[in-house]
């Protein structure tokens, strides 16, 4: 009998995994929070493979690590909720929703959604002399760092080195591995 009682057990636990392994009809809203959760997520970890230079000696190093949104209320929400308690190196992750262009040289990373729209330009010439690593959608050009890009139904990104250059900041090698595609110099 105790037989019998875990064979059926057994099959009761292979029966739940397959149910919920079962690919399910996926509908526009839940493909775009799915999309906005592993944004948010891929921003937090950037931070972590990215290295800044050392202020000027008069400056002080940032207190935490600014990830910065241009517009997108849902999405802020769904940032603020992945980075809240979370920091790198001993330096708090604080998820910041800008309200001017001036306000982008303040942060570390800087996430524009899509590349292509002139609120992107505007936004990616705010800090075109600053150290921030720019973050947009779509195929990487001459501007973002990191562009977010849709692989068969996956989110993966591009990173364009040249960029990260001219912003002096550091790609780990950790990172440039995980990319879809580097563009180097």
């Amino acid at each position: 009998m105790a037989i019998l009682g875990a064979r059926v057990r057994r099959v009761a636990v292979i029966a739940t995994v397959v149910t919920l392994l079962a690919p399910t009809p996926a509908t526009p809203q839940s493909d775009a929070a799915l999309e906005a959760n592993v944004k948010a997520v891929f921003l937090y970890n950037f931070a972590k493979y990215v290295t800044w230079p050392a202020v000027a000696m008069r400056e002080r190093s940032p207190g935490e690590i600014r990830i910065c949104v241009t517009q997108d209320n849902a999405f802020f929400g769904v940032l603020r909720t992945a980075v809240q308690g979370e920091n790198v190196e001993g330096k708090p992750l604080l998820a910041v929703a800008l309200d001017g262009l001036d306000e982008a040289r303040h942060c570390q990373i800087l996430y524009v959604g899509d590349a292509r729209t002139a609120d992107a330009r505007a936004w990616f010439n705010a800090v075109r002399s600053s150290q921030v690593l720019t973050v947009a959608d779509g195929a990487v050009d001459d501007e973002p760092v990191i562009a977010f890009v849709r692989d068969q139904r996956r989110i993966r990104f591009d990173i364009n080195r040249a960029a990260a250059g001219r912003h002096s900041l550091n790609v780990s090698s950790k990172l440039l591995r995980l990319a879809r595609q580097v563009r180097e110099p």
